[in-house]
């Protein structure tokens, strides 16, 4: 398994890159408590209080926790992590990302016949599709999905691509855009729209991609509808106080802060029940949320089609 994409799918690679400058590894907010206490008991460099989504996946196939693909002396025969944050919203960082990938992979294959069997039984997973392009420009468009074409010419079969998710009930988003009008839920009705837009236009280009490679499987895996659904009816999944991010010293109605955030001094703290809040640190998703996200992907119905079908 292969996974590329920024901080929602990161587990490491910007810990491993930052490594070497005291003062920039420890800027880096998930290299503090709380990050990583659900799971880890420690920070692990996932922006996330345990596991994330990629993490449940690999575990789910019978695979290890993927290591990030910058560490040395890792074993990646059985997968590798690309994704990273460095700066944290990085124009780019993919393509950069599948360049690390192309040269990772004849270490691990040797011959091009033996890379591209390999590769037929690999499991490639994007992060949200773009969404650090919003997060840094939010009308940034003229997103291609060449990166994909570029996995299946190595001969990637099993690929999926994720949407982005609802931009517009993040935490981060409701704290700084007050004065812009909300849905009946509480979110932010232009950035979900723009949310929306872009989700409907990939899914209309991965709907070409595959017409033309008929052999790969291109899943298409939709963030938006389930996590809206979970602010949308926070109960049914376990979850209280939806937009209220569970680490934080923002206090106020979503305990965000940007210039204290999660990690951060007088940010260090978590929430006494993690498992029953949707956001950790106003942008990443808990451990909790991550869990049935994965669920929803491996066996439906929010992957179309489920991973393991």
């Amino acid at each position: 398994m292969f996974s590329f994409g920024d901080s929602v799918a990161e587990t490491g690679n910007i810990c491993v890159v930052s490594s070497a400058n005291a003062t920039e590894y420890n800027v880096l907010t998930c290299t503090h408590r709380p990050y990583g206490i659900t799971y880890f008991g420690r920070p692990s460099c996932r922006w996330c209080d345990g596991r994330i989504v990629v993490d449940f996946i690999a575990q789910s196939l019978g695979l290890p926790l993927l290591p990030p693909s910058k560490s040395k002396g890792k074993d990646f025969s059985r997968g590798a992590n690309m994704a990273i944050t460095d700066p944290v919203w990085n124009h780019g960082s993919l393509s950069v990302q599948i360049q690390w990938f192309e040269k990772l992979i004849p270490s691990i294959c040797a011959t091009k016949q033996n890379c591209k069997e390999f590769l037929a039984k690999s499991l490639f997973q994007f992060g949200g599709f773009g969404g650090n392009d919003y997060n840094v420009q939010l009308l940034e468009l003229g997103l291609t999905i060449e990166q994909t074409k570029r996995l299946i010419a190595h001969g990637a079969v099993h690929i999926v691509v994720p949407g982005i998710l609802p931009t517009g009930c993040l935490p981060l988003f409701l704290t700084l855009f007050t004065d812009d009008e909300r849905d009946q839920y509480g979110c932010l009705k232009t950035y979900n729209r723009l949310t929306e837009y872009h989700n409907s236009m990939l899914r209309k280009q991965l709907q070409i991609l595959q017409g033309k490679h008929r052999s790969t499987r291109i899943m298409y895996a939709d963030y938006y509808s389930q996590v809206y659904k979970m602010v949308q009816q926070p109960k049914k999944f376990g979850f209280s106080n939806p937009f209220e991010a569970c680490c934080g010293a923002g206090g106020g109605k979503y305990n965000f802060d940007l210039f204290a955030r999660c990690g951060m001094q007088g940010a260090t703290t978590a929430c006494r029940n993690r498992s029953a809040r949707l956001s950790w640190d106003g942008v990443h998703p808990t451990e909790a949320a991550n869990k049935m996200i994965a669920d929803a992907w491996l066996n439906g119905p929010y992957c179309t089609p489920p991973i393991l079908s």
